[in-house]
């Protein structure tokens, strides 16, 4: 026999060995090579061609076979398994080409995450259904690759949160469904413990994992939101995304810029605006003027990058007390003046001018609407909530209660998420090295109150525990005091709807408290247009019960001191 013929001799012998054992059941595996997994001579009724036995002969390192093809065909052969061949298995894992694995990816995926079966599940079905093996590790790998996750992973929730905001600015509400169930975002936070700015942080504008959907829910069919009114949803939300992004932990550097702002001619222009818009509101047209005209002649620090957060506190003094004369002029003004200097960055001017355009397009009624969206859209950039609702601090009435400079926890107040039974002990990290975390609770108490209407009953518990624990403190707060009383007044006042007030005990309450209210605003600060609304609250409150002596000594009271203030504030 030629040397030829010897070889090709010698490779038939072996291809038709190979076939032999991967078509015989009864052999064991470990006679040629581990190599060979248990689904690869199993399947009698998919044997496996020539040319595939072939290759498998190419990477077979073990010993030469010790039966001789006969041996192996005979019924009543036996094959001694060395010793240590379970060792050898257990050791030495089937690789597979990427190929492999798309070919076998939908079933995985539907096995994984559709059915939900555990990995280990898996792979067993894998094996046993399709005769595909792998090692643990390699699935682990490949599930990675594929971004088959079957729980939420913080990357992937602050890439939804910023898909849900930037979807929302442009007035399309998102839900989000992972493998066919809901995500709930806000769940996911509270049950790790992070705010959403710990999502900002993280969130990369990435694709989402493939097994999560987002779908535009199913509305009420409504009418369609004017052209420019989606245009400057888009614009402001645009802005907003580079430029109002809140600070995590309290810190220096933020507080420097705070301090810059407090002490800012921005923001004195805006406390003018206040008490402009005010006045307007009770018909004291001529003192509001001279207001506002003092305002405008500072309105231009308001766009200074400096002084940025002074922008959203405008647009809190013109929602509190709206005019529809004073918001045109406003805006007009605004957008002609940062077209004509250097220093205002494009995204803002678009937001002006497309204010601008929407109010001279729009009553007073759309204006409102339209500024109650982009509060309403600053203050929940984050996520939080409050009593499990969506927080919105532009429930904060009256937010200029306090002047805004003794304060710094306003500009914190959106990144957690608060609940009403922990008011008389909420704080912010590092808040007490800055100041009195009094005024936060303060705050979130008015939040509670205006958010449910004054009707919750939980209002004045936890209003009156908080008294009792400040007048107990060894540096009581005076704003803090007043807002309990306030938002006692304000609850038993609810209380009393229906009763006839000259006799209800509730509507009694409410005109004590309310009186102690006023009488501590008077003697602990100095007197400023929250201190005449709270009088004039007070006086309503008396004619209703048919005090008209108290009513006109709180009236003329009112309007001496109103008189005095605002010389001071016009010099």
């Amino acid at each position: 026999m030629g040397l030829h013929e010897a070889r090709v001799g010698k490779s038939d012998a072996m291809g038709r060995d190979l076939v032999h054992l991967i078509r015989n059941p009864q052999l064991s595996p470990d006679s040629v090579d581990s190599i060979l997994s248990p689904s690869e001579y199993r399947q009698e009724t998919s044997p496996v061609p020539f040319e595939a036995a072939r290759d498998y002969s190419l990477s077979w390192t073990g010993e030469p076979l010790a039966q001789t093809p006969d041996d192996v065909d005979s019924p009543g052969s036996s094959v001694q398994t060395p010793p240590n061949s379970s060792n050898k298995r257990s050791h030495r894992k089937r690789t597979h080409s990427p190929d492999v694995w798309e070919a076998h990816k939908a079933e995985i995926a539907r096995l994984y995450l559709d059915e939900n079966k555990r990995l280990k599940d898996v792979m067993e079905i894998m094996e046993s259904q399709w005769g595909f093996r792998a090692s643990q590790k390699m699935y682990k790998t490949k599930l990675t690759q594929w971004k088959f996750f079957k729980n939420n992973r913080q990357a992937d929730v602050a890439n939804l949160l910023y898909l849900q905001r930037h979807r929302l600015a442009i007035g399309k509400e998102s839900t989000f469904r992972r493998n066919g169930k809901p995500i709930d975002v806000e769940a996911y936070m509270r049950r790790r413990g992070i705010s959403a700015f710990d999502l900002v942080e993280v969130a990369d504008s990435g694709d989402l994992p493939p097994t999560v959907r987002c779908r535009t829910p199913p509305s009420v069919p409504k009418i369609l939101d004017p052209p420019d009114d989606l245009r400057l949803k888009e614009r402001f939300f645009q802005w907003t995304s580079q430029k109002f992004v809140k600070p995590r932990p309290i810190e220096s550097g933020y507080l420097k810029r705070l301090d810059s702002h407090h002490a800012s001619k921005a923001l004195h222009s805006v406390q003018l605006l206040t008490h402009g818009c005010w006045l307007f509101s009770t018909g004291r047209n001529r003192e509001a003027g001279d207001f506002c005209r003092g305002a405008f002649a500072l309105l231009h620090h308001v766009l200074e990058t400096s002084a940025f957060l002074s922008f959203f506190e405008m647009m809190m003094a013109i929602r509190r007390y709206p005019n529809a004369e004073i918001i045109k002029e406003l805006w007009s003004y605004l957008s002609r003046y940062a077209a004509a200097i250097d220093g205002v960055n494009q995204p803002l001017h678009r937001v002006l001018a497309a204010f601008s355009n929407f109010s001279q397009q729009h009553g007073l009624v759309h204006n409102i609407d339209i500024l109650d969206w982009a509060l309403q859209w600053a203050s929940g950039r984050f996520n939080s909530s409050f009593d499990g609702k969506a927080f919105d601090y532009t429930m904060l009435k009256p937010w200029d209660l306090v002047p805004v400079g003794n304060s710094y926890h306003r500009y914190y107040l959106c990144l957690n998420h608060w609940e009403v039974e922990s008011i008389p002990t909420v704080t912010i990290p590092s808040l007490d090295v800055y100041e009195d975390p009094s005024n936060l609770r303060a705050d979130l108490l008015l939040i509670f109150g205006n958010q449910s209407s004054w009707r919750d009953d939980r209002i004045s518990k936890v209003a009156l525990k908080v008294l009792e624990q400040n007048r107990s403190s060894p540096k009581p707060s005076d704003y803090l005091e007043f807002v309990c009383l306030y938002s006692t007044a304000q609850h038993s006042k609810v209380r009393s709807a229906g009763e006839d007030p000259t006799t209800s005990i509730d509507h009694k309450l409410a005109r004590e408290y309310l009186q102690l209210a006023a009488d501590l605003q008077k003697r602990a600060w100095p007197p400023g247009k929250n201190y005449y609304e709270t009088l004039t609250l007070l006086e309503c409150w008396y004619r209703e019960a048919g005090d008209y002596e108290s009513a006109e000594a709180t009236r003329t009271k009112r309007d001496q001191d109103c008189v005095d203030v605002l010389k001071t504030l016009s010099k």
